[in-house]
């Protein structure tokens, strides 16, 4: 079976993370293509066996000539290579991708998007989310079957007027690897201190500058008590590096730039924190739960689905909130036995297992529409 990929951006994140781990586990038994919008280093951690191909006019932000020139260029692709199944990420690839394969000459693939989380509802001015959501109604009439990775986005989804039948539910999961359990003694970061860490692209809807405000005013009562680093990139992080200075907080928090492994390097940390402004359901918490880590986080988008007693929900969004909450966890003991809950919380209902029996079932609707 043939099965076609897209997502508008090679780079890492969530959403990328995701359609790796679908990738890697498909080319092992099918024929597996990539549409990507640039060569990022989301595409040095495919199986070989992937043909990755990059449509250079595929970008994020609207651009009226490359976004026509892209849907050409998917029109192309499709039509030569006749996928059996297209399976859309992201919003713009998710879009473009279910106009190309309409105007194809080979339209008739079981067409799936899977909605990170959708673009209707971002903290925008009202007519543009009004424009989002009917463009989204729109592609959603050339879909198959659209997949939610939070019960929270299916809702949204249905409130928003989207008809039930096309529409599940399918939590993301994290590639199987070999986890180790580490204890505070054989952690190598900081031993005598709480180590908390934030995994995340340093752009909206991320929310590092608050986090920065929460730690000032945790670092009046606990100074030397804690550390806090920041992994990721993006357009905010000198804006973030430079209040860290201003405030001279260099000594309590840390910057981890361009890394790649980040969900091994964060099994060294105690404390997991995610701010947002929105999000879908975060692989980076994932990422945290299975490594046996607590976790601090928004409640925004699907997170409460994470959350239950492994850790806490910053339900108002503000740093004041967060000190509160981080100042909780200023306990090695309390970190124990909550970071203990999510782990048994991931291996219950996110392992792979789980995500794959229901995707599975899905892709196996190909041959009913053909």
């Amino acid at each position: 079976m043939k099965i076609m990929y897209g997502i508008t951006k090679g780079d890492i994140g969530g959403a990328q993370s995701h359609v790796i781990q679908l990738i890697n586990h498909y080319a092992n038994e099918h024929d597996v293509y990539l549409l990507v919008g640039n060569n990022g280093p989301m595409l040095q951690q495919l199986d070989k066996r992937v043909k990755v191909i990059i449509i250079n006019n595929l970008v994020g932000p609207i651009n009226l000539k490359k976004d026509l020139l892209a849907t050409r260029e998917m029109m192309m692709y499709i039509s030569r290579i006749k996928p059996d199944i297209l399976h859309l990420h992201s919003s713009k690839a998710g879009i473009i991708g279910r106009i190309a394969n309409k105007f194809s000459n080979h339209c008739n693939p079981y067409v799936i998007f899977t909605a990170h989380s959708w673009a209707f509802t971002e903290d925008i001015p009202m007519i543009k989310r009004n424009i989002f959501k009917w463009i989204e109604k729109m592609a959603y009439s050339l879909t198959d079957k659209v997949i939610c990775v939070s019960e929270y986005d299916r809702k949204v989804a249905l409130d928003a007027g989207f008809k039930s039948n096309k529409l599940v539910t399918i939590h993301n999961s994290l590639e199987e690897s070999q986890n180790t359990t580490y204890t505070k003694e054989n952690k190598n970061i900081n031993k005598n201190t709480v180590n908390f860490v934030m995994v995340a692209r340093f752009a909206y809807p991320k929310m590092q500058l608050q986090v920065v405000d929460a730690i000032k005013q945790l670092n009046i009562t606990h100074k030397n008590k804690f550390k806090f680093c920041f992994i990721g990139n993006g357009e905010t992080l000198k804006q973030c590096k430079e209040k860290v200075e201003k405030l001279h907080l260099q000594a309590t928090i840390e910057f981890l730039e361009n890394v790649n492994n980040a969900k091994e390097i964060i099994e060294h940390y105690d404390v997991f924190v995610l701010m947002s402004k929105q999000e879908g359901l975060p692989i980076s918490i994932l990422e945290a739960m299975a490594k046996g880590l607590p976790i601090i986080a928004s409640n925004v988008g699907g997170i409460n689905e994470l959350i239950d007693d492994n850790g806490e929900l910053i339900k108002q969004n503000n740093s004041k909130e967060l000190t509160k909450l981080m100042r909780k966890y200023i306990d090695f003991e309390r970190i124990r036995k909550k970071g203990e809950l999510s782990k048994v919380i991931y291996q219950n209902r996110f392992n792979p297992k789980i995500m794959f029996e229901k995707l599975d079932e899905i892709y196996g609707n190909v041959q009913e529409k053909g």
